[in-house]
């Protein structure tokens, strides 16, 4: 059900050859405040109903369940990737996926429907992000290291 339609969509980023044609140097300003940059793997559209959905391609194990939507901040690409191109094209966004793409990830994939609840959580994150640089500083906390797994 979906046609792919621009691969390595950059935002808000130089211009570089590598990136798709359609890609654009202006930012992305999700929810008239935050300005997003980045590059998305994956565009693709549904030919019946028009909607737009983005994949982030993931190389190494899926840490995923079917409640993750943020992870504590852990994973954006699905939800914010998916609120950039609607603030820049004005076109609606269905699904964000991730999409382990390797015999690591089992070529497993998960997918976040982009409701009004699951928009709300990332812009809770970016709101956070913003009072944490506000307030500073900032204290690192890696994650476990999971290479033995």
């Amino acid at each position: 059900d979906w046609v792919p339609e621009r691969f390595e969509f950059g935002f808000g980023l130089p211009p570089d050859d590598a990136r798709d044609p359609g890609s654009v140097t202006e930012a992305s300003i999700v929810d008239q405040r935050f300005r997003l940059r980045g590059s998305i793997d994956l565009i693709e559209r549904n030919p019946r109903t028009g909607v737009l959905r983005v994949t982030d391609h993931k190389t190494g194990k899926n840490r995923t369940n079917r409640a993750t939507v943020v992870q504590g901040g852990q994973i954006l690409q699905p939800v914010l990737y998916g609120l950039a191109p609607e603030s820049l094209t004005g076109e609606r966004v269905y699904e964000g996926r991730l999409w382990y793409c390797t015999t690591t990830g089992r070529y497993d994939e998960h997918r976040i429907e982009l409701t009004e609840t699951t928009r709300r959580r990332g812009i809770e994150v970016l709101e956070i992000i913003v009072r944490a640089v506000e307030r500073g500083p900032i204290a690192a906390r890696p994650a476990r290291d999971d290479s033995a797994d």
